[in-house]
C-alpha cells in the first residue's frame, strides 16, 4: 500500500440481512477541492474474490489523487441480477457519501476487470433499470447511479459467447453447472453487447477497455465486437491491447501493470478535463 494512501472498510448496504462492505482508498493528504470519485467492481467469474483483490491499481490511483470505493457484492450461488443491483447500490452510496469521503460525485467513474467489467458495464448502461434497482441504500434517496465514464478491464461483455468459447476449449461434452446465470437464456439476456446492439442502453458513457494480448479467458474479437457496436450506437470507446500479458495482469505488481495504470490515469485525466470544460 502506498504510504500516501489510507484505507477504511464500511458497510454500504444490507440486502436480505447480508452486510456488504466497501473498501475506501483515499489520499492521506488533504486538499481544498474534493478528489475525483472512482468505484471499483472486482472480478472472479461472478463467484470468487472480494473488494480487496484490485488493491494494486486501486491504491495506485488513490495515490494519484482519487477516492476509490471498492465494492463487495453478492456472488454465486446468488443468481443474476443481484450482483448488478448491488453494484448500482454501491455507486449510489458512493455518490451520496462523496462529501464525507472528501470526493465529488458529479464526475464519478467505474473500474473493474473480467466479470467485474461485465457488471459495471451493465450498471453504466442501465443505471435505473428496475431489475437493477432492488438493493436498498440508506441515505441515498434521490441519488442516481449514472457515471461519467467507465474502464472495463479484460471484460466479459458477452457471457454466453464466452461460456461457449470456454466449453470448446475444454472439449468436454458435459457442460459445467452454471451457478451465477443458471442457464444460457439468462446469459444472453445479461449480455452488455446485446444491450448496446438492441438500443436498450439509457446512456453510453465514454469507456476505455484494456485487453491483454495473451488473454485466454476473453478473446480480442469478442472485445472488438463490443467496441464496434458501442461506436455504432454513438458512444466513445477506446481499446488498448497490452502485448505479452494475460488475463488480470494489472492486479499484480510489475512493469506491465504500472504501464496499464499509467494509461488509466491518462484516460481519467482526459475525461475529467472534458467533463469540467462542459460545465
Amino acid at each position: 500500500m502506498p504510504p500516501e494512501v489510507v484505507q477504511d472498510d464500511v458497510e454500504y448496504a444490507r440486502p436480505g440481512g447480508q452486510p456488504l462492505l466497501a473498501r475506501i482508498y483515499r489520499p492521506q493528504a488533504a486538499q481544498a477541492e474534493p478528489w475525483p470519485l472512482l468505484v471499483d467492481v472486482h472480478g472472479g467469474a461472478w463467484t470468487y474474490f472480494n473488494r480487496e483483490v484490485d488493491w494494486y491499481f486501486d491504491s495506485a490511483l488513490a495515490a494519484d489523487g482519487m477516492v476509490v470505493v471498492a465494492l463487495d457484492f453478492r456472488l454465486a450461488p446468488t443468481r443474476y441480477p443481484a450482483a448488478v443491483a448491488d453494484v448500482v447500490a454501491g455507486i449510489r452510496w458512493a455518490k451520496a457519501h462523496a462529501p464525507a469521503l472528501g470526493a465529488r460525485a458529479d464526475d464519478a467513474g467505474l473500474i473493474g476487470g473480467s466479470s467485474g467489467g461485465h457488471l459495471l458495464m451493465l450498471a453504466a448502461l442501465c443505471p435505473s433499470a428496475p431489475e437493477f434497482s432492488t438493493t436498498p441504500v440508506a441515505g441515498a434517496e434521490g441519488v442516481d447511479a449514472r457515471v461519467a465514464y467507465a474502464m472495463p478491464l479484460w471484460p466479459i461483455l458477452d457471457p454466453l459467447a464466452r461460456y461457449r468459447y470456454l466449453l470448446e476449449r475444454r472439449r468436454d461434452p458435459t457442460p459445467p453447472r452454471e451457478m451465477f446465470f443458471g442457464d444460457e437464456a439468462t446469459m444472453a439476456r445479461a449480455s452488455a453487447l446485446r444491450v448496446v446492439e438492441a438500443g436498450e442502453a439509457e446512456g453510453l458513457p465514454p469507456i476505455w477497455i484494456a485487453h491483454p494480448e495473451l488473454d485466454e479467458n476473453v478473446t480480442l474479437p469478442m472485445t472488438e465486437r463490443f467496441v464496434a457496436a458501442y461506436r455504432r450506437a454513438g458512444g466513445e470507446a477506446e481499446l488498448e491491447v497490452f502485448p505479452g500479458v494475460g488475463h488480470s495482469f494489472a492486479n499484480f505488481p510489475g512493469e506491465a501493470a504500472d504501464r496499464c495504470i499509467a494509461r488509466m490515469r491518462s484516460f481519467i485525466r482526459r475525461r475529467l478535463e472534458s467533463s469540467r470544460s462542459t460545465v
